[in-house]
């Protein structure tokens, strides 16, 4: 599955348990069309692109550590994660509520490979170089502290 698709589909695996970010970061409820116009100016196109672009930067058969900050509900990454057996990927978030959102995609997904913890993105638990990859998408304005936070 390319990440076209990833990202189409990423919205109708999640069932019952979706939220209003699930909806608005994939622009899929109405609800979540209206903050992608009103807030972003964007569209469904618009906004599937977007993130085909942001999540292209993970290589396909991307092998090494990735640290995904914040995760959030996971509605977006975790289909791409199940693509990369071989990634070694670390989630942080700063809510719990999230990532226990983005816990229990990954174990629908029967994912190994990635693990979760709470934190600060400007207080990382790793030390430098700990990662291959950073991913962060839709976050920086909940960071705490921003200018911590762009140094990762």
């Amino acid at each position: 599955m390319n990440r076209h698709e990833e990202i189409k589909n990423a919205y109708k695996s999640l069932g019952g348990e979706a939220t209003f970010y699930d909806g608005m970061i994939t622009c899929s409820t109405l609800t979540g069309k209206a903050v992608c116009k009103l807030v972003w100016n964007m569209d469904k196109r618009k906004n599937t692109r977007y993130l085909e672009l942001a999540l292209s930067g993970i290589p396909q058969g991307f092998g090494g550590r990735m640290l995904e900050v914040p995760v959030g509900t996971g509605v977006l990454t975790m289909p791409v994660y199940e693509s990369l057996p071989d990634a070694d990927v670390s989630c942080l978030d700063y809510s719990p509520d999230m990532m226990e959102r983005a816990k229990r995609q990954a174990g629908k997904r029967g994912l190994k490979n990635v693990r979760f913890i709470q934190g600060d993105v400007g207080k990382l638990p790793f030390p430098d170089g700990s990662f291959d990859l950073v991913l962060s998408l839709n976050g920086f304005h909940a960071f705490q502290d921003k200018e911590a936070a762009s140094n990762i």
